[in-house]
């Protein structure tokens, strides 16, 4: 009876496997549709976009400058020609003044009308000379004002323009001076001197509202990569699987055992049975972390160490081997502190076990060492800093600085089969969902990464 029951469940975990394998096939072949493409960037092409952006970034600065420096030298050749100007007219009235000659008032005629920006005469002390409208030059007054607030605002005027340019004096005969010319730049090249920085401006503003509209594009599109999806599910279910495959094998050879030793059956079932029921639960664990992507899932109050211990246990018996041997070390605080954090836990050992899986494969010795350590405040300090830290070191070969940048992108891979997607989707869970954080808090070439992560306590008791 015991061997027709054993031959039953062998041939329906086998028709299970050959299931679950067809559909992992068909996921990671993805749907045959050839505007769909593997997202895979390589270290060349972030090389490329960078000498990309870097060569836009140059050309964009001397286009700025090349307009900056034109306008600079047109706004001083239009000062020095009413400078110029200025000077002229004051030496026709300082002519006149000495002279009284037709010629010298024919020239002020003729000259005044061309002068279109503003001028004050005054007298040898700087005072503004009545009236005042024939001793300014494009100044105006409202209707209204009274002579003393026009004199005000002529010496206000008068001041700012003493500031700007030095006036130019009118002498007498025997050189004492009568008068003086106050002067500031027309309109034209007030605005010529700030149109280069507007320009510079909206055209800035522009490049960032596009670079927004374009990041915010692209996130929309991160959030859309259903097929990344289907292939990083065909990825979670490789490992159980494989395991249940291996298990399989196992029964076979214990039911080989049974018909020479049948009294042993049940010991020798125990074991495999166990732990093919712990691989079909993963599975189904795995279907359920996948269901809960793209919706909120309901964070509940849950002991985190125990998460992390669970998670730790499951990798650690299902490390790949391959000539290297990987040790999972679990340091927790002492003595062992309440730490309740309000998570999914479906989705959190998820984030740890792919960032555990991340760097298993990132050891290449033959030994290989992954610590995880868990930071929990202490009572006093759980007031000001209500956060706990976990964070997965290992001994590794390390990232880049480019590889650092771009870890947490989606479809950024340096593996041959990866996808890009599992640090992505982490960083989606832990920020997005949980409100904490998750960074790479060090890395170097050829001495390993370690990742952190911070969650929120619980507000309840």
């Amino acid at each position: 009876m015991r061997l027709r029951t054993a031959f039953i469940l062998i041939n329906r975990c086998e028709r299970g496997m050959s299931l679950l394998e067809n559909i992992r096939r068909i996921l990671r072949r993805g749907w045959q549709q050839p505007q769909i493409k593997r997202t895979r960037w390589s270290e060349r092409h972030i090389i490329q976009r960078r000498i990309i952006t870097i060569a836009f970034a140059v050309v964009a600065i001397a286009i700025s400058v090349g307009v900056l420096v034109y306008t600079q030298l047109l706004v001083s050749s239009l000062i020095k020609r009413e400078q110029r100007l200025v000077q002229f007219y004051a030496s026709i009235l300082e002519s006149f003044a000495n002279t009284n000659s037709i010629e010298s008032l024919f020239l002020l005629d003729r000259v005044t009308p061309t002068i279109d920006f503003p001028c004050i005469i005054t007298d040898s002390t700087s005072n503004p000379l009545e009236p005042y409208d024939q001793f300014t030059l494009n100044i105006t007054f409202p209707n209204q004002w009274d002579m003393t607030r026009r004199r005000n605002h002529l010496q206000q005027l008068i001041a700012e323009m003493g500031q700007e340019y030095h006036p130019i004096e009118i002498r007498d005969q025997s050189g004492r001076v009568i008068n003086y010319i106050y002067y500031t730049n027309s309109w034209i090249v007030k605005r010529l001197r700030i149109l280069p920085y507007a320009e510079i401006t909206i055209v800035a503003l522009f490049i960032a509202a596009g670079y927004i509209a374009l990041r915010m594009q692209r996130r929309r599109d991160e959030s859309l990569i259903w097929v990344g999806m289907a292939k990083e599910t065909a990825h979670q279910l490789g490992t159980p699987i494989s395991s249940m495959l291996g298990w399989l094998e196992i029964l076979h050879d214990q039911l080989r055992s049974l018909r020479s030793a049948p009294g042993q059956d049940q010991q020798l079932w125990q074991q495999p049975l166990e732990e093919l029921e712990h691989d079909i639960n993963r599975l189904s664990s795995v279907a359920q972390r996948f269901s809960l992507i793209g919706s909120q899932p309901k964070l509940q109050p849950h002991e985190l160490t125990a998460i992390v211990e669970e998670t730790v246990a499951y990798v650690q018996s299902r490390l790949p081997k391959h000539g290297k041997r990987i040790t999972i070390k679990l340091s927790l605080p002492e003595p062992r502190m309440p730490c309740i954090v309000p998570v999914n836990a479906e989705l959190l050992s998820w984030v740890f076990e792919n960032l555990l899986k991340n760097a298993a494969e990132a050891i290449e010795a033959p030994n290989g060492t992954i610590n995880i350590t868990v930071s929990i405040p202490t009572e006093g300090q759980r007031k000001s800093e209500r956060i706990v830290r976990i964070t997965i070191a290992d001994n590794g070969r390390g990232m880049s600085a480019t590889q650092r940048r771009y870890a947490f992108t989606a479809g950024y891979t340096t593996k041959e089969r990866g996808w890009g997607l599992g640090l992505s989707l982490s960083k989606r869970i832990i920020e997005e969902y949980h409100r904490g954080k998750i960074y790479i808090l060090r890395t170097a070439l050829n001495r390993g990464t370690t990742v952190a992560i911070e969650l929120p306590l619980s507000t309840e008791p």
